[in-house]
Order: structure tokens, then sequence, then C-alpha cells
């Protein structure tokens, strides 16, 4: 059964640099050929003053940037092992750009456990990642639900 108190708790921090390289390896991996994500000069026309993250790119901030985030959770208890991915939902707050330095601070902000179908109990966690670009400026918040399999 999840412990409450860890609600509240910050998880971990990180730094992240924005690389136009993945901008564009993620956007071709799931076949969004929008000029805007590949192209300085398409990203400009288009009233941009650089090429943007695509939508789903922050999902690569959680992994490729916040690499100690296993670690955080099993340090408060969660059993890393038994984690299903169960949502994602992202507050764009300001344009990110390639070679913005992004600082992420991940904590804790709900949990509770549930009973499954078959007789077993499940942890529902909800973290938040607040990211401030180079200038401290507020330009992202990631919310991410995770499942703990009893």
């Amino acid at each position: 059964m999840f412990d409450k108190s860890k609600i509240g708790q910050s998880i971990s921090s990180f730094i992240i640099e924005v690389q136009r390289n993945k901008i564009h390896e993620l956007t071709t991996a799931i076949g969004d050929n929008d000029p805007v994500y590949h192209s300085r000069e398409a990203a400009q026309e288009a009233g941009f003053s650089d090429v943007p993250i695509s939508p789903t790119t922050p999902t690569m901030f959680t992994f490729w940037g916040n690499t100690q985030r296993r670690v955080r959770l099993a340090d408060i208890g969660i059993d890393v092992t038994r984690i299903l991915h169960g949502e994602e939902e992202y507050e764009y707050l300001a344009p990110i750009y390639p070679n913005d330095i992004l600082t992420g601070t991940t904590t804790l902000v709900d949990g509770k456990t549930r009973s499954g179908s078959n007789g077993h109990s499940m942890d529902i966690l909800t973290t938040e990642t607040r990211y401030v670009n180079q200038h401290n400026q507020p330009v992202l918040n990631a919310r991410t639900t995770i499942v703990v399999r009893g």
C-alpha cells in the first residue's frame, strides 16, 4: 500500500539540453514530416524563431534527462520493477527550442491505492515535473501517471 506521507516530496531535479537532432529523430521516428520540426527555415516561415519541440518531445526529457528517476522512486518506497505507464499530459507555458537548457524538478503530487479486477491492489501515482529554461522562465509542466502493480 502506498505511503501517502510521500505526497508533496520532490523526487528529483535534473538538467537537460534540448538538442536539434533529437527533435528531428523523434519526429522522424513517429512519422511526423511537418517541416517545422526538421528545418529552421520552415520553422521561421511558420513564425517560430527556431525549430520548436514537438508535442511529445518531453517524453524524451523524462528518460534522457531524468536518469535518476527510477532510483528516486525506489528511495521513497516504490517498487520500480512493478511500474506500468499510465498517461502523460503537458502544459506548455513558453516555446522550447534547440540549445535551451532546461531544469526539471519532479514532485510526487498524488497517490492512491485501488483494488484491481483480480483482487490485487495497485497504486496509482502522479508525478509533476516543472521545467524552467536557462533564464529561469517556466516553460513546461508535465504530469505523469504510473501504475504500480500489487
